[in-house]
């Protein structure tokens, strides 16, 4: 009888872990993506420079640069320089092409998925996961973006910004992933310059 309810006791146990384990959900991220992301944010405060490559186009206020990553899940990316007294840096990646809509639609929300469920670590350690809100994609608004910040803020980055984005440029849908500096925030007042 003993061997009996002990075996009993075990099979109960086995199910029942199954069923729990069958339940827990731990986020997985895409490796490609988690590792250039990482690379890209980690040579940020370097103004890209190990990412830099020939000049593609220079505008009068823009320099637009080829990128050294090899950023598998990309169908291209790229740097840009803003011209200005400190120049600003922004880092591009093209994720999709689609003349569908629910397509594009899948992949920008898995993107923005990805992001939430993302662990950046750089070099010295330090950890960060992202925050921000999702907005939903409508076919009648063109466009939408979500953009995320680094949680807990970066020190050294403070106005760093990841921002996943859907837009319609005839004939197709883009998803894009773009790592930018922000200036300054909407409510937050310009430098005044006086004569």
């Amino acid at each position: 009888m003993k061997i009996y309810r002990t075996t009993l006791l075990g099979l109960m146990g086995l199910i029942l872990s199954i069923n729990c384990s069958s339940q827990i959900k731990i986020p997985v991220t895409n490796n490609d993506l988690r590792n250039n992301l990482q690379k890209i944010i980690a040579d940020f405060p370097n103004h890209l420079a190990n990412f830099k490559s020939d000049t593609l186009v220079n505008n009068p206020q823009t320099i637009e640069f080829a990128s050294l990553l090899d950023f598998k899940s990309a169908l291209e990316n790229s740097i840009t320089q803003y011209k200005s007294l400190k120049p600003i840096y922004s880092w591009q990646a093209l994720l999709l092409n689609s003349e569908e809509f629910e397509e594009a639609t899948k992949k920008y929300k898995w993107l923005c998925n990805q992001l939430k469920a993302m662990t950046i670590t750089l070099e010295n350690g330090y950890s960060f996961t992202m925050s921000g809100n999702y907005q939903s994609p409508e076919e009648s608004r063109k466009f939408c973006s979500s953009i995320f910040k680094l949680t807990p803020n970066a020190s050294t980055m403070p106005k760093l910004k990841i921002e996943a984005s859907m837009q319609f440029e005839f004939p197709e849908w883009k998803v894009s992933l773009l790592v930018y500096e922000k200036e300054r925030e909407d409510h937050e007042r310009g430098e005044i310059f006086g004569d």
